[in-house]
């Protein structure tokens, strides 16, 4: 069970590692909507991790073991090169149609860790740690769905930087007043 919870407590740092990265490279793009996003998101899984270890401690008595993350390199080392005025308009396009991709893979993989996590918690008929984990994986499904009809749309627009620039207050809006509930 510890290494259950080691593993989970890991993917959660590395979580707020992805998304913090994920934020920077939207906001040296000038998307400022899907920098917020990636922000709220952060929050979103620093505050699971602070319930998973909480959670660990009061049910289980002790602390989860740390382990080595690996930082997930989302920002291309050419990018610290340049200012944010020397992106040009395919770069943009094809820095989106990367992120997304990287995003929707992340997603995935953090569902993956849940499901296996609590079919094991299962296995070993630890249900109430099962339970109170599956809370975090109908999150993390339903983020992963959103970021999947996010990929259509992008595909189905082909990237088009015009509609991207265009929709980035409406989502800037949105996870503002998102994050707002969330930490106030």
């Amino acid at each position: 069970m510890e290494e259950i919870y080691k593993k989970i407590s890991a993917h959660y740092i590395k979580g707020m590692m992805f998304h913090d990265q994920m934020t920077n490279y939207y906001d040296f793009l000038g998307l400022r909507g899907y920098k917020r996003c990636h922000e709220y998101n952060f929050y979103k899984d620093t505050i699971a991790y602070r319930k998973i270890n909480r959670y660990y401690i009061n049910h289980h008595g002790g602390l989860i073991p740390e382990m080595k993350v690996e930082d997930p390199g989302i920002i291309p080392e050419s990018w610290y090169r340049y200012k944010r005025e020397d992106v040009d308009v395919q770069t943009k396009r094809n820095a989106v149609e990367s992120a997304i991709t990287k995003y929707i893979d992340w997603e995935q993989e953090t569902k993956t860790t849940l499901e296996a996590s609590i079919k094991e918690l299962c296995d070993n008929n630890m249900i109430a740690d099962a339970l109170f984990l599956n809370g975090f994986l109908r999150e993390v499904d339903c983020e992963l769905k959103k970021a999947m009809r996010k990929m259509i749309d992008l595909k189905s627009s082909n990237y088009d930087i015009s509609n991207i620039v265009l929709e980035q207050d409406c989502i800037h809006d949105k996870y503002k007043k998102k994050m707002k509930e969330l930490i106030g």
